[in-house]
């Protein structure tokens, strides 16, 4: 009895102490709206009712990064889908390619044949130089030029053997097309060359005027052989450099029958007779005519047989072919 008189004491003695400090505890009824036994079960619809959470915003940065991030996959799918069809070297684009070769072919016959035309005065008696066929030979020239340069814009070049025999092949071609362009720069010197060095005297050593018309050929000669060390084409400069020196040969000669003296003079049986009879061979063995003239021709010949791109045109074509047969779609 005692216990609970000094706990009822104590209970009370508190809540005097709540009320000075106004720390009361509102107690609400278990029976209040709202409110539910501790011992009763909860509602099933309360327990799965979903609880609302608070949003969080992500950094500005991460939504940045999200958004490049799907722009780079786009780009790439789009590359992949889109592009690359349009990038493919198709059956068409081999045809394209063929039909250009046929036109490269073409243009390399007619600017051979223009060459040709251009020289003809080097083969043929009676043909003088035409300034006309020189320019249509450098107007020629060109369209080869450009219609090798035309190939590698083709979609064709995208396929890389075909892309390498057109670059063997252009090489070639373009070497073609200086040569033909600086032998057309050479034929009107040449056609000088060829009239002043054509015809050697005639005559022989005891003609009174035998050393005279020597030395005027030689003189006449040499000042049409000297503009054609500068030619641009190497083959005309080269033939050039030769006949030079041909010519201070037969300068030497000329100066060494002199010394000896007139061969009237002496019998052909003397030292002299025979010294003299001697030179005047080397001279006439030492032919700037026509035997130049054989040599120049056989060495133009060479030099643009070494300049044809035929067979790596063909080339070019059989890789063309092969794409076509294994490539194309």
């Amino acid at each position: 009895m005692t216990d609970v008189q000094d706990r009822t004491v104590t209970d009370d003695e508190r809540d005097e102490h709540d009320e000075r400090n106004g720390s009361q505890v509102d107690i609400v009824p278990l029976d209040a709206p709202g409110m539910r036994s501790p011992i009763e079960a909860p509602d099933f619809d309360e327990l799965i009712r979903p609880v609302e959470l608070k949003r969080r915003r992500p950094p500005l940065s991460a939504i940045i990064g999200t958004i490049v991030a799907v722009i780079a996959v786009v780009a790439v799918v789009v590359a992949l889908i889109v592009l690359k069809p349009f990038s493919a070297v198709r059956a068409s684009d081999y045809s394209t390619a063929a039909q250009q070769t046929s036109t490269m072919a073409k243009q390399y016959a007619a600017t051979s044949a223009a060459v040709d035309d251009a020289f003809k005065f080097l083969y043929a008696q009676g043909v003088s130089y035409d300034a006309s066929k020189e320019q249509t030979l450098k107007a020629q020239a060109s369209k080869l030029g450009k219609s090798v340069d035309a190939f590698a814009d083709l979609r064709a070049a995208k396929d890389p053997d075909v892309l390498a025999a057109y670059t063997v092949y252009a090489t070639q071609a373009k070497h073609f097309v200086r040569l033909s362009e600086n032998l057309a720069d050479s034929a009107q010197p040449l056609s000088t060359m060829v009239t002043a060095c054509g015809k050697t005297p005639s005559g022989t050593m005891y003609d009174a005027d035998f050393i005279t018309n020597y030395e005027q050929y030689i003189a006449t000669c040499k000042a049409a052989v000297e503009p054609l060390d500068d030619a641009k084409a190497q083959v005309v400069s080269e033939f050039s450099s030769t006949l030079g020196r041909t010519l201070d040969q037969m300068t030497a000669i000329i100066n060494q029958m002199k010394a000896i003296g007139d061969p009237s003079s002496y019998s052909s049986s003397s030292d002299q007779g025979k010294q003299l009879k001697g030179l005047s061979s080397q001279l006439v063995d030492l032919d700037t005519s026509y035997g130049a003239l054989n040599t120049l021709q056989e060495q133009l010949r060479q030099s643009r047989e070494n300049a044809d791109p035929t067979a790596l045109l063909d080339k070019l074509n059989v890789a063309i072919q092969q794409g076509y047969q294994h490539d194309g779609k």
